[in-house]
């Protein structure tokens, strides 16, 4: 720790905005906020927004507390209420404890506990099918479910499902994805060890799928057949802190490994990342904010643009954040290159979550 924290003492090779070094090479922009103005607070659940996804102008948010989604329409700076989608129970159109959503062709995909429901452009409930391996994360894209299983039963990482749950195809072993000892951790299951080994997300980008690690900093890319057509590391591209968090995540997990127990079942997260999206020729990163080096969070909601092509920073967005402790956890990429806007979830600890949009600062001058 000692080695990388004099690594801050060269930090006059970056940026350095609001006494943060910012990545290599990048731009720095600062951010306006715009707070979204939300129908159906009072019958809602907002202290916690899981996930939310955006299809065209209509806005969804999972309500693990009620067991449903709801969905919206967004115009402006408002989100009015259309309706709940889903109920709590087993059967067909019932949710529990819905965790990730994803649209593909007006269709909403929701995975909770049980499997993988879908539910049409009305809400109207089409089809469910059980997850028979436990899937850490999914995307829905043209008929078929992307999913990441963390079944140690399983050799392969993603597999693909048809609409009906039919097992499609799957690709990339995990042990050639990571060294995996169970025998250096204890206190955990293997399902449990890969679950925190292997997070990450998937997107896709209209021609090719992408695993992103939030842990180690991996980026893998294949065809939609699940051929490996590139791979790339990111945290040495990023900053000193997301390069430490790469660093103790590879001790811990891979090669020291830890006693549940005597960690007093805390586990840090130490993601170098909360959220991602592909659009325009650009990989969208909204950083995660504790610094490692500094044991503190930053003050800062920042985004980073990297070129797909070049697999380099190209800017740096930041926003000053307006709580002790507020930090953002998910966004959608609703601009372009040329201008982007996020549409992100932002959490405090002593407030419900909310939903803002940030854009570049206007030049008031």
């Amino acid at each position: 720790m000692k080695v990388l924290s004099r690594g801050i003492a060269c930090s006059f090779i970056f940026l350095i905005v609001y006494g943060y070094a910012a990545p290599i090479g990048a731009q720095t922009v600062k951010l306006d906020r715009i707070e979204v103005a939300i129908d159906f607070k009072e019958e809602g659940y907002y202290r916690s927004i899981p996930f939310i996804a955006l299809d065209r102008d209509l806005f969804f948010i999972t309500d693990n507390i009620a067991h449903r989604v709801l969905e919206y329409r967004f115009g402006g700076n408002k989100l009015e209420f259309l309706r709940a989608i889903g109920r709590p129970g087993q059967g067909p159109g019932d949710l529990r404890l819905p965790t990730n959503i994803s649209i593909s062709g007006g269709t909403l995909a929701v995975k909770d506990q049980s499997g993988i429901s879908f539910f049409g452009p009305d809400g109207g409930f089409k089809n469910k099918f059980p997850l028979l391996s436990w899937a850490e994360t999914m995307m829905f894209k043209e008929d078929e479910i992307y999913a990441t299983s963390v079944d140690s039963a399983k050799a392969d990482f993603i597999h693909v499902y048809s609409r009906n749950g039919e097992s499609v195809r799957s690709f990339q072993d995990k042990t050639k994805l990571y060294p995996i000892r169970y025998d250096i951790i204890s206190g955990l299951s293997p399902a449990q060890v890969q679950s925190y080994v292997c997070a990450g997300l998937l997107r896709d980008n209209g021609r090719s799928i992408y695993f992103l690690s939030k842990r180690f900093g991996n980026v893998l890319r294949f065809d939609p057949d699940g051929k490996a057509t590139g791979s790339w590391e990111i945290s040495h591209i990023l900053g000193d802190n997301e390069r430490a968090k790469a660093a103790e995540n590879r001790r811990m997990f891979l090669e020291k490994g830890f006693d549940v127990e005597k960690i007093m079942r805390f586990i840090p997260q130490n993601y170098l990342f909360e959220d991602a999206q592909i659009a325009d020729g650009r990989l969208y990163l909204l950083l995660e904010n504790w610094d490692i080096l500094e044991k503190k969070a930053k003050p800062v909601i920042e985004f980073v643009e990297i070129e797909l092509d070049a697999w380099a920073v190209v800017r740096s967005y930041r926003a000053d954040a307006q709580a002790k402790w507020e930090s953002a956890s998910q966004f959608i990429f609703i601009g372009d290159k040329t201008n982007p806007i996020f549409l992100t979830a932002v959490r405090s600890p002593d407030d419900d979550e909310k939903i803002c949009i940030f854009k570049p600062e206007v030049n008031r001058n």
